[in-house]
């Protein structure tokens, strides 16, 4: 066991006995809230501790500060360019809605355009522009090989992941909701911001040193694509969700979006360890995003039939979608 490791495990504990003691006393403190934000940390540690090379603090930093800029910047343009654009197209998709005859409470949920702005938001603009704020904080730690590039991925990917769970947390705080409940559902997908953000870095290096199997450009893609399948899923569950609490007939939604969480962020954490696993071993093929072996092929069926829960839930919840 590496020192890496050592301190994955000890971050791990620290994390989840935070988030614990958050659960049983709601009314702890803002340090316990910002240690059981550290969660994705111990992720990026356990990869440092397996791939080895330098430490990535300055690749976790670019992720948490470059990262985070670029988000809010490009969030911004995007509630600029709605409010003058958006808006009023998404006024009419309500109203397309109800000319087709979908489900009245899926038209209830989506009334507002600012919701759809959101759901926009979360399935296209995030993955897109945190990406690349992402991948560029791990770009200015200078990697120097396939190794590197990967793990300042991962480090930064982690290091946005930190304080958006902070962000997050203390909104929640702020407006009286309890931050656990928000940390546990964000611990279920510890793993996507730095797998995705590996993902990308990996390809990015791999473009602009014309180096390394595989195309960079699929590499991109499945990065923005782990983060987005993500997204999509989750916003999916919570229309049902919220579908069933204005129905009032059942709460079955937030067990099955919980149980769904869990499964899907079990996936990408197996996928992170067998990235973690090839490009440690320096093995010249990225067997995860290569469509052409069966590993590769296994590694999308799993994750493109998990998009199927969600979409089922959809289907149980409106039996008149269609």
């Amino acid at each position: 066991m590496t020192a890496g490791h050592r301190w994955a495990i000890a971050t791990a504990l620290m994390a989840t006995g935070a988030i614990m003691w958050g659960v049983a006393d709601p009314g702890v403190s803002a340090p316990l809230m910002i240690i059981g934000a550290l969660l994705p940390a111990a992720i990026a540690l356990a990869v440092w501790g397996s791939v080895g090379g330098r430490v990535p603090g300055a690749a976790a930093m670019g992720g948490a500060v470059v990262g985070a800029l670029v988000a809010v910047a490009s969030h911004a343009l995007v509630l600029a360019f709605a409010y003058v654009f958006f808006l009023g197209f998404a006024e009419r998709a309500v109203d397309v809605l109800d000319a087709i005859k979908v489900d009245p409470q899926i038209t209830d949920i989506l009334n507002s355009p600012w919701t759809l702005l959101v759901m926009v938001e979360l399935v296209v603009v995030a993955p897109l522009t945190e990406e690349f704020g992402k991948g560029l904080g791990a770009r200015l730690a200078n990697p120097a090989s396939r190794r590197q590039a990967f793990m300042f991925g991962v480090a930064a990917g982690a290091g946005f992941a930190v304080i958006e769970n902070i962000l997050y947390a203390s909104g929640a705080a702020w407006f009286g909701e309890p931050w656990t409940a928000l940390l546990v559902g964000r611990a279920l997908g510890v793993a996507v911001h730095p797998l995705a953000t590996g993902l990308v870095a990996l390809g990015w290096w791999q473009w602009r040193n014309d180096a390394g199997p595989g195309s960079p450009i699929r590499l991109i893609v499945a990065g923005v694509g782990v983060h987005a399948m993500w997204n999509g899923s989750l916003v999916a569950l919570s229309v049902a969700d919220g579908a069933y609490q204005l129905s009032e007939t059942s709460a079955a939604a937030s067990a099955v979006a919980l149980a769904y969480s869990a499964v899907f962020g079990a996936a990408v954490i197996a996928w992170l360890w067998r990235m973690t696993v090839t490009v440690r071993s320096g093995d010249e093929t990225v067997l995860p995003t290569d469509l052409t072996t069966s590993r590769g092929v296994g590694s999308w069926l799993i994750l493109g039939a998990a998009v199927l829960v969600p979409v089922a839930v959809l289907v149980l919840t409106f039996p008149t979608i269609f």
